[in-house]
This record gives C-alpha cells, sequence and structure tokens, in this order.
C-alpha cells in the first residue's frame, strides 16, 4: 500500500508544479534588428499592412491557394466512381415484347507507389507556392524601401534646392544694393544672377523629382499616408560581422527554396509520368437483365490501356524538364550568393563613402565659412564667393546623395538577410 500511496503523491506533486509553472515566452520577431538610425522608415505594422496589400503578394497568395488546392486534389486522385446503364426494349414473334437493362459501376485505381508520389508533389507545390508568397513581401519589401528613400532624398534635394535659391536671392539685392551705391559693378551683378537662375533650375528639377517620388510612392501603396518628409540621421552599421550577415542571405532565401522545390516537384512529376507507362487499371461491376426479366446476372469487368508511344514520350519529357528545374536550382544558388557578396559590399563601401562624404561636407562648411570673412574683409572677391558656394552646395548634396545610398544598402541587406519587420515569419 505504502508503494502506491508514494506514487499517488509524485503524480500529485507533478501536476502541481505543472499548473503553477510559467511557459518561457518567446520574443516575437526573435531575429528582428532593430536600428534607430532606421527610424525614418515607416512603423513595423504599417508595413506589414503594406505588403500584405501589394498586388505582388496578393498574387502569390492567390498561388499558394492554388497549389494547396491542387495538393487535395492530387491526394484525392485522378479517379472517380462511373455509373453507368443501358435500358433497352425489344419485341420478338414468339415473346412479344422484352424489357432489357444493364446497370453497373466503374473506377480505375491508382498502381502502387502513384498515391505516394501524387502527395509529394502536392507538397513540394505547396512548399513551392509558399516560399513563392514569401519572395513577393520580400519584393515588396524591398519596392517600399527604394520608393521610401527615393522619395525623403528627393524632398531633403528640394529643400536644399530652396536654401540656395533663397541665398542667391538675398546675395542679388545686397548686390544691386550696393551697385545703386556705386560699390558694385554691373557684372557682379549679372554673375550673382547667372548663378540664381541656375540654382532656380536646379530647384525646379528638383521640386519636379520630389513630386514625382511622392506620387510613385503613394500610387504604388495606396493605403500609406505620408507624413510630413522625415529627416534622414547617420547611417550605423548592423550589429555583428559581415560575414554573418552574409551567412543570414544565404541561409534564409525564399529564391534558392523555391528554386529547390520546384526542382522536388519536377522530379516527382518525372517519377510519377515514368510510372505512368503502366497505365492504372480499371474495374467495371455490372448486373443486368434479360428477356424481361428471365435471365439475370451479375459481371466484373477489367480494363487497361496499354502504353505506347505517346506515355513514353510524356515521361522523357518530365525528366527533362526536371533535369532543366534542377539546374535553375543551382543557378538561383549561385545568383543569391552573388546577391548576398554584393549585399555586404555595398553596405560597407557605402558606410565608407558616406563618412567621406560627411568629411568633405564639414571641409566645405568651414572652408564657407572662412570665405565669407575673407570677402567681407576684401580678401576675396564676389567671384571666388560664388564659386564656393556652387562648390558648397554640391558637397552638401552629395553627401545628401550618399547617405541616402549607405541607408539604401544596409536597409537591403537586412531585407535579404530576413533581419527586419516580419519577413522571415514565414
Amino acid at each position: 500500500m505504502k508503494p502506491v500511496l508514494a506514487l499517488l503523491q509524485a503524480v500529485v506533486l507533478l501536476f502541481s508544479q505543472a499548473a503553477t509553472a510559467q511557459p518561457a515566452s518567446k520574443p516575437a520577431h526573435a531575429d528582428i534588428v532593430l536600428l534607430p538610425s532606421l527610424a525614418f522608415m515607416p512603423s513595423h505594422d504599417a508595413i506589414d499592412r503594406l505588403m500584405a496589400d501589394e498586388p505582388g503578394v496578393l498574387h502569390a497568395r492567390a498561388l499558394l491557394q492554388s497549389a494547396q488546392a491542387q495538393a487535395r486534389a492530387r491526394n484525392a486522385g485522378p479517379h472517380e466512381f462511373t455509373l453507368h446503364g443501358e435500358y433497352v426494349t425489344r419485341a420478338t414473334n414468339l415473346e412479344g415484347r422484352l424489357d432489357e437493362w444493364t446497370a453497373g459501376v466503374s473506377r480505375g485505381f491508382r498502381l502502387p507507389g502513384k498515391a505516394d508520389a501524387d502527395e509529394k508533389i502536392g507538397a513540394f507545390g505547396i512548399a513551392a507556392a509558399e516560399n513563392g508568397f514569401g519572395d513577393a513581401r520580400h519584393q515588396a519589401a524591398t519596392l517600399l524601401k527604394t520608393l521610401w528613400l527615393e522619395w525623403v532624398i528627393a524632398e531633403a534635394t528640394a529643400a536644399l534646392a530652396v536654401r540656395e535659391v533663397d541665398g542667391y536671392e538675398k546675395q542679388l539685392k545686397a548686390t544691386e544694393r550696393g551697385r545703386q551705391l556705386g560699390q558694385t559693378a554691373s557684372l557682379q551683378v549679372e554673375q550673382v544672377q547667372a548663378s540664381l537662375s541656375l540654382a532656380q533650375a536646379q530647384s525646379a528639377q528638383a521640386l519636379q523629382a520630389k513630386l514625382d517620388a511622392r506620387m510613385t510612392l503613394q500610387r504604388t501603396f495606396p493605403s500609406l499616408v505620408l507624413p510630413a518628409a522625415p529627416a534622414m540621421p547617420e547611417p550605423v552599421a548592423p550589429p555583428g560581422d559581415w560575414d554573418e550577415w552574409r551567412a543570414a542571405v544565404l541561409d534564409d532565401n525564399h529564391e534558392v527554396k523555391m528554386a529547390r522545390s520546384e526542382a522536388d516537384r519536377r522530379e516527382w512529376l518525372a517519377r510519377r509520368a515514368s510510372m505512368d507507362r503502366f497505365a492504372d487499371p480499371t474495374l467495371d461491376l455490372r448486373t443486368f437483365q434479360e428477356r424481361s426479366g428471365h435471365e439475370t446476372g451479375f459481371g466484373i469487368g477489367f480494363s487497361m490501356p496499354i502504353g505506347g508511344a505517346l506515355r513514353s514520350a510524356t515521361a522523357d519529357q518530365a525528366f527533362a524538364e526536371a533535369s532543366a528545374a534542377a539546374i535553375a536550382a543551382r543557378k538561383a544558388l549561385r545568383d543569391v550568393e552573388i546577391v548576398a557578396n554584393r549585399d555586404v559590399i555595398l553596405a560597407r563601401e557605402g558606410l565608407e563613402a558616406w563618412r567621406q562624404s560627411q568629411a568633405a561636407a564639414k571641409a566645405s562648411a568651414q572652408m564657407m565659412s572662412r570665405m565669407q570673412r575673407a570677402v567681407a574683409l576684401g580678401d576675396q572677391g564676389l567671384t571666388e564667393l560664388l564659386i564656393a558656394q556652387r562648390q558648397d552646395f554640391d558637397v552638401r548634396r552629395a553627401e545628401m546623395r550618399a547617405r541616402g545610398i549607405a541607408h539604401g544598402a544596409i536597409l537591403q541587406l537586412m531585407i535579404d538577410a530576413h533581419r527586419i519587420w516580419s519577413l522571415g515569419d514565414e
């Protein structure tokens, strides 16, 4: 009795511990890397909604549903029950009118191995469609990233162009006032006017680019409500080693998975076609009545097509398509290896290019400050000042462009590695 009581106490203790134990919570999106420098992008939830409504993603979702239905159809098999019957009335000189009929049911049956092959074909079809859906979300995220950055850069470029125009307009007023006082030559006024006209032309082009970028972004993602143009912070390298990011791109890539799943599906389609060299048999059960019931009976029928050149050619075609799919899978892996290396190169070198542009912008700002003091003291003339101003704005535009390119390269690396937003949830 004591061993039984001890066992019951142990069971009670085990259940009490299970009831009070708290399950370990798994953080949502555990692989997502959050960079404060990317806070100018739309929020995580907003991007999820935008990707869900993107036409390419909706198309891929429909293809996934199609693949799931096709898998169910393959599991069910190509054969169905067929009911058949016949009624005949005939007249004879000896027996008069006779009623005769036949009725039956027939069905084909898959030979051994074909049902398993159909199941695998359906499963690999679903896997390919699932990865196609993931790749569509990946492409939607890339498109959103590209259009958003183009808009932000265009807004910043247009704002810089407006400041440049304002600076030349103020300078033109001061130069015209100096000419009226006889302190400035007409040639200098014309120099400032030429610089102003060039800046106005560039400002008009920047405004055009801004409006186009805004329109393209809104038309591509109609549900996106654009805020005031955010400022781009300084880009920051993602945490970890560059080689780790390259490996992450290779480890979780929908294109490679989709190509491999399609190659596996094609391989099983080829095996299935080879099996179909031997056609499925059909069994037929029938009953009949003849001579108005004087004769009745029951019978079993059997039929089976004899495979020939058509089935052989179909199998050869399937094996050739399987070989092509296997080659396409190897090519997809090679292409993704190139993408992974390129992502790392563009992100790493893009950051370095931006640092150099930032250093140039700081040096240009210091030079402009010295130039303005020199002009005020009379050590430099208006021509030198105009040249310096033009160079300064060019350097600032280059720094802004380099900043955007660096952000874009870092974002692309994180997108391809599925370490941002919810791209790794599949």
